[in-house]
């Protein structure tokens, strides 16, 4: 009792840290099930499935370098019992960690945003000035079982824009949902070359001078801007055409759109094309096959 404290009475005291008056309650902020509460997946191990395409999201080739695309592939295996699963198939298989972040089985690595593409990261040491494209927190996936949509959150700009530039909060008001691309069958011969002398007719007019002018499309006029992203070219100026998925290959991508917020709720005009290609079935791994016993013969002839 040198220092001053009666070590011989606490002997069978557990640390404060195992106390349950200091154990952190489930859902609470320093609750390791916390982010999984609130994130709308399930615990374990699961699959996300596009309800568009029927594919599933695939660490491209189980690849563990540093940003590999995340696609989706046709299912690799049919067995939803972990134990009974081809490892081969581990690339398709997600989970979330106790800091809330969405990784890969296959590697372990989280998955992170990359100029609307979703890849796997390795963790990286903090670099200044932070956050920045090398280093910064990790987006947050939830999963929201009523419609199906998969939503990303940011700690910070997405964009990650240089400190000399001016900062915006525009990113905030964006509601980030993930969503399948679209893959036409290839056209045949004729098709191709009927559709390329229909498409110059059509998108390039000549003035008197003998020079082309290019032709605006409404969409450059609404926004302002000739430097359309991707996702409002998938969305916005995808042609009727363009909605169908025919090909017959095995991979499709995926892309993280940039919505306004309140767009389910607004008047946002969105084909039935689209509103599948934003909807997702997670499925969870079941850890070992459940049998269900037969009745024994005893059992049967006294109910009859």
């Amino acid at each position: 009792m040198l220092d001053g404290y009666d070590h011989a009475a606490d002997s069978t005291a557990p640390p404060p840290s195992y106390s349950p008056s200091q154990s952190p309650r489930a859902g609470s902020s320093s609750s390791p099930f916390g982010p999984l509460a609130s994130s709308g997946f399930p615990a374990g191990y699961f699959l996300i499935k596009s309800v568009a395409t029927g594919k599933l999201l695939d660490v491209m080739r189980g690849d563990c370098e540093d940003g590999t695309d995340i696609i989706l592939w046709s299912e690799k295996e049919k067995s939803l019992v972990e134990g009974m699963r081809d490892r081969e198939s581990d690339n398709q298989v997600f989970f979330l960690d106790y800091t809330g972040a969405l990784c890969s089985k296959v590697n372990g690595l989280p998955i992170d945003v990359e100029e609307n593409r979703l890849v796997v990261r390795h963790h990286r040491p903090i670099t200044l000035p932070f956050p920045n494209g090398f280093s910064h927190p990790l987006p947050r996936f939830s999963y929201d079982q009523r419609t199906g949509i998969i939503r990303t959150t940011f700690a910070c700009d997405p964009s990650y824009p240089s400190p000399s530039w001016s900062s915006t909060n525009q990113w905030r008001e964006k509601d980030f949902v993930l969503t399948s691309v679209p893959l036409r069958a290839p056209k045949s011969f004729l098709a191709t070359t009927a559709d390329f002398f229909t498409n110059a007719a059509t998108l390039m007019t000549f003035n008197p001078f003998g020079s082309p002018a290019i032709t605006e499309t409404r969409a450059h006029v609404d926004e302002g801007s000739f430097d359309l992203r991707e996702d409002e070219v998938l969305e916005e100026e995808r042609a009727p055409e363009d909605e169908d998925d025919d090909s017959p290959s095995h991979r499709r991508e995926v892309r993280l759109l940039s919505l306004p917020v309140g767009w389910m709720d607004s008047k946002y005009k969105e084909t039935e094309a689209a509103a599948q290609r934003r909807r997702w079935q997670v499925i969870p791994l079941l850890h070992t096959r459940m049998v269900t016993k037969p009745r024994s013969p005893r059992a049967s002839t006294s109910s009859s």
